[in-house]
């Protein structure tokens, strides 16, 4: 029986093929680490500088990163006495920006010190969907409940910063959209607990593809990262933050980076770095690969856990693998051929098919 395709299927050929790509995720055992570091790093006079740490979101950190910002702001005013501080800013990705971006609305200064920033970091590689994956959640009570307050929290910020109506998400790159999953998909209950979207409802046949497949659909935001990013940093520096390139090699040069900037708090947002620079064996990388195609605006999202279809507005980007303790910053070849080969083989393509 023939089935009709209520959905647009994209044009995965080999000539729409831009580029491979490689990312690691800041993944930490036991999720999050956001909290005032027992040790004040050393300073010239005085009792030291509070240190913030705000890492550990492994694979959703677009989805968390207005979320932990507020709670790092907040820990920032709980541990200084000045009306208005100066904050050191570590880290030039996606939880770094929203952290000095939520200290200079709350009128703080800031000044951030990464050795790459916004598009030229590994926040930039990915489509983002907002749904809490490829972290650890806490167990059941208070931690879950603040956890869960995170999440409500941030996805509340981002619908203010939605397009209704308005291609690849307007200014911001943030839109809603529906996704699409087959039965096969892993079920993640705990992704929906929070209340932020509906959890997902069983449809017969999802309309994605050339076969009759049941699964599931829900609705939640998807953030087009190259435009999302790009404001973000342009809304920092509009507010008078400052940003320079620096790397670490220890605690004590973040110490002294502190004291040469005569800041009153750092914030830590530095990620994967912060195993060696803050001794927390608990960090590991998660290597993920993707495959980006042509852009093209099918209206939808594609999610099978780590294979997944996601309509970027400068690429379609196809995912993927979740490969725990693998640091490898290269895309290998076997890994891109059977990304596609899964993602054709949804919507009976060839390598030089195109949708009909």
């Amino acid at each position: 029986m023939a089935v009709t395709r209520r959905l647009p299927s994209p044009d995965l050929s080999d000539a729409a093929i831009l580029q491979a790509v490689c990312g690691l995720r800041p993944c930490r055992t036991g999720g999050l680490r956001l909290a005032r570091d027992k040790d004040n790093l050393s300073a010239a006079q005085g009792a030291g500088v509070p240190l913030i740490h705000n890492y550990g979101h492994g694979g959703c950190g677009v989805t968390l990163g207005f979320g932990t910002a507020e709670v790092a702001a907040d820990l920032v005013e709980a541990n200084t006495t000045s009306a208005t501080t100066h904050t050191l800013v570590l880290g030039g990705g996606v939880i770094a920006l929203t952290t000095a971006l939520e200290l200079l609305t709350r009128g703080h200064r800031v000044t951030m010190l990464a050795q790459a920033y916004a598009t030229d970091t590994t926040s930039n590689i990915a489509g983002a969907l907002w749904l809490p994956t490829g972290i650890d959640f806490p167990e059941h009570g208070p931690k879950r409940d603040a956890f869960n307050a995170i999440l409500r929290r941030a996805f509340e910020r981002f619908t203010q910063l939605e397009a209704t109506g308005e291609q690849w998400g307007g200014r911001w790159g943030v839109e809603r959209l529906p996704v699409y999953e087959p039965a096969s998909a892993p079920v993640c209950p705990e992704f929906f607990e929070n209340g932020a979207i509906e959890p997902p409802r069983d449809i017969d046949d999802i309309p994605v593809g050339v076969e009759r497949t049941p699964g599931r659909v829900f609705e939640t935001l998807f953030i087009h990262t190259p435009r999302f990013l790009n404001v973000l940093r342009g809304e920092v520096e509009s507010r008078a933050g400052r940003l320079f390139n620096a790397t670490f090699a220890s605690r004590d040069d973040i110490a002294h980076a502190a004291s040469e900037h005569r800041a009153d708090a750092v914030v830590n947002c530095l990620a994967l770095a912060s195993r060696d620079l803050f001794d927390d064996p608990a960090v590991y990388p998660a290597r993920g690969v993707l495959v980006h195609a042509k852009p093209a605006p099918l209206g939808y999202i594609y999610h099978d856990g780590y294979k997944y279809m996601f309509p970027r507005s400068d690429a379609l980007v196809l995912g993927g693998c979740f490969l725990p303790n693998d640091a490898n910053p290269e895309p290998d070849e076997a890994t891109v051929a059977e990304i596609l080969a899964r993602h054709r083989a949804v919507h009976g393509l060839t390598a030089s098919a195109t949708p009909r």
